[in-house]
């Protein structure tokens, strides 16, 4: 890994299922990456149903957000960045596991791990946080510098996204960190 960061941290989440919310993580990726000019890691942390590393690459992935914690002790620059895969110059991806129950294997603190050694070795970690409110998926939004909830402009979205908005200032999230997309 080259030297250290500060990378920015996006997170994107869903108002409902199919909004597009994955859709616009992948392809916000490719456009951050600037063709290999600034380093992306995409990180899928839809752990049960992620499909993020299917959005911009047909390789199998090497490795995913659960095998990363199931080694979390010994988490650093080279065992992260040999854990994703390089999907376009610039862009890395750490994939969601394959098998559902793997989900289980990633803690709130694993998930900060993961995130804070991201930071450090790129210029912008987009987290694609899926549709739950897990313990997990809070940990990614609260180490977010900013979260896109994404929505299209029908009823039952909307009404997610009233219920999703009261979440973030139950959570004290300040109104600049939350941006929509429509």
């Amino acid at each position: 890994a080259s030297a250290a960061r500060h990378g920015q941290v996006l997170a994107l989440v869903s108002c409902k299922g199919g909004s597009g919310a994955t859709f616009v993580a992948a392809n916000l990726s490719h456009l951050l990456a600037l063709g290999g000019r600034r380093r992306v890691a995409l990180i899928d942390m839809n752990l049960q149903f992620g499909d993020a590393a299917l959005f911009v690459s047909s390789q199998t992935p090497v490795s995913n957000v659960a095998d990363v914690a199931r080694n979390i002790g010994r988490l650093d620059a080279e065992l992260l960045q040999s854990s994703m895969n390089e999907v376009a110059p610039g862009l890395w991806v750490l994939a969601a596991p394959e098998d559902p129950a793997h989900a289980a294997d990633v803690s709130p603190e694993d998930v900060r791990k993961i995130v804070e050694q991201a930071r450090e070795m790129f210029d912008f970690v987009v987290i694609d946080a899926g549709r739950s409110l897990s313990a997990v998926t809070l940990q990614a939004l609260d180490l977010a510098d900013s979260v896109h909830a994404v929505l299209q402009l029908t009823l039952p979205f909307i009404r997610d996204g009233k219920r999703l908005r009261n979440v973030f200032r139950s959570l004290d999230y300040p109104a600049d960190k939350i941006h929509w997309i429509v």
